[in-house]
């Protein structure tokens, strides 16, 4: 059983870990819808901002242009053609990079001026001589500067090399419209991005949802177990066993609440079994008053007649004695049934190992076979095991003298976390495949299986037989009644 719950467990454990996993798919798949229509967002919001982001990008690319001594024109030209739509930038206006001294050295646009300088605002031109005196390390991170005059942006982006700006992108725009800004033309690029990246984020998920999975629900799952393990001592009626769980959570304040409930139950059991010893004493005191006492009471009357008729009519008086003698048999009878429901008398006052060591004693002086005690460990066991182990012992016994014909016997008592007694004769055995089990081996098995121990007899005809039995037993344990 206990082996199928933790089949269980450990399938609840893979379930927690697909759920991580799931669960950090869609959360990321919805940051990243987050983020697209975010930017979606941003971008209508902020064109200006974002056309200069592009523009920086490529003043950058377009250093490559004029990093030597000689500047690569004809590349330049067609970087300054190409890039709008690179970038799905759509405006009216030009794109020309400018040196120090103003002249143009490529261009782009509506139309070319003839003095090869361009006409442009005071202002574009303050942002113009900034960018030239900008440090190459700063101007390579792209530093643009932005000025509206009207209805038309001016962007100014530094093209820079590791020691200084060469030159600089002015670009010219009015009515502008970027790709990003239609939803229709959005969404394909969203889509494809989208794609692209859902791969990786399967991946990326799937490796931080098992390694997050395992190890939360390895923990959780053991803290389970541990209610299981209390909970299966539980249903054995043991409830000395408590959930071993001190954290604050949900989880161990649920341990608190079951191992005070297991603390109630077993102070109700105690209670129970006093109350069931009252019952028991009550109902042997009735037993004893109301058949033999009043046996007794018949038995004074018929002996006291007896007496007064033994000179007078002796055969009457042996009538009188006889009845008296059937009653006593009778009063015999019914006192062994009671004492048979009783702890043995020889456990009174008495441990197990010395009430064993006189009985085997004396059944040595009563059948005459040579029979041997040993005894190991000192641990204290319960009442009901030590009656138990003593009933197992007077059985075993009683069978060796009566059938196995041993000339020697060994009993072997051990008491420490668990109790074993091993009764070992040599005397002419048994098959034990074809022997039938009497009431006496079956009483056996029932006082070990109601103890939760076991029970084992091995047996050859011609080798003896020898009888184990073994349970575990703590001090603490409540008494098994």
């Amino acid at each position: 059983m206990l082996a199928n719950k933790s089949g269980r467990f450990h399938r609840l454990q893979w379930k927690l870990t697909l759920f991580y996993i799931l669960t950090t798919i869609i959360v990321m798949i919805l940051l990243e819808m987050i983020a697209v229509l975010g930017y979606y967002a941003f971008v209508n919001l902020n064109t200006n901002k974002v056309l200069a982001m592009q523009v920086g990008t490529v003043a950058q690319n377009a250093a490559s242009s004029i990093s030597g001594p000689y500047i690569n024109q004809n590349k330049l030209n067609q970087a300054l053609r190409e890039w709008p739509a690179e970038f799905g930038a759509e405006f009216q206006g030009y794109s020309a990079v400018v040196d120090p001294d103003g002249e143009i050295l490529a261009f782009s646009g509506d139309s070319m001026p003839d003095s090869r300088m361009l006409h442009i605002p005071d202002k574009v031109r303050l942002n113009i001589q900034s960018t030239f005196a900008l440090v190459p390390t700063v101007a390579k991170t792209l530093r643009t500067y932005t000025a509206k005059v009207q209805d038309t942006v001016y962007i100014v982006a530094p093209i820079a090399n590791n020691v200084e700006v060469r030159a600089v992108l002015v670009v010219k725009a009015s009515h502008i419209h970027l790709a990003s800004q239609t939803f229709s033309q959005f969404i394909p690029n969203a889509a494809s991005f989208f794609g692209i990246s859902l791969l990786g984020f399967l991946v990326g998920a799937t490796i931080v949802g098992i390694a997050f999975g395992i190890v939360t629900s390895r923990s959780l799952v053991r803290r389970i177990q541990k209610f299981l393990t209390s909970a299966n001592r539980w249903s054995e009626g043991d409830f000395s066993v408590f959930v071993q769980d001190r954290s604050g959570d949900e989880l161990g304040q649920l341990g608190h609440r079951l191992n005070h409930m297991a603390g109630q139950l077993q102070q109700l059991l105690r209670t129970r079994q006093d109350l069931a010893a009252v019952e028991e004493r009550n109902r042997l005191a009735r037993e004893l008053h109301d058949s033999i006492k009043q046996q007794m009471f018949a038995v004074s009357i018929w002996v006291n007649t007896g007496r007064s008729l033994i000179e007078q009519d002796k055969e009457t008086a042996k009538s009188h004695l006889a009845e008296a003698e059937k009653l006593i048999g009778h009063m015999q009878r019914e006192l062994n049934a009671l004492i048979l429901a009783l702890r043995p008398i020889a456990l009174e006052g008495k441990d197990l190992p010395k009430a064993l060591s006189e009985y085997v004693r004396a059944w040595q002086g009563q059948t005459g076979i040579a029979a041997a005690f040993e005894s190991f460990g000192d641990d204290m066991a319960l009442p009901a095991i030590e009656e138990a182990f003593y009933r197992i012992a007077q059985e075993a016994l009683s069978n060796a003298a009566r059938h196995s014909g041993a000339r020697e016997v060994t009993v072997r008592l051990e008491c420490s976390d668990s109790i074993t007694l091993m009764i070992r004769d040599n005397g002419r055995g048994f098959d034990e495949l074809h022997i039938r089990p009497g009431v006496g081996l079956s009483s056996m098995r029932e006082r070990m299986a109601a103890l939760g121990g076991k029970l084992d007899i091995w047996s050859e005809p011609g080798k003896g037989t020898l009888i184990t039995a073994q349970c575990y037993t703590r001090e603490n344990q409540k008494e098994i009644s």
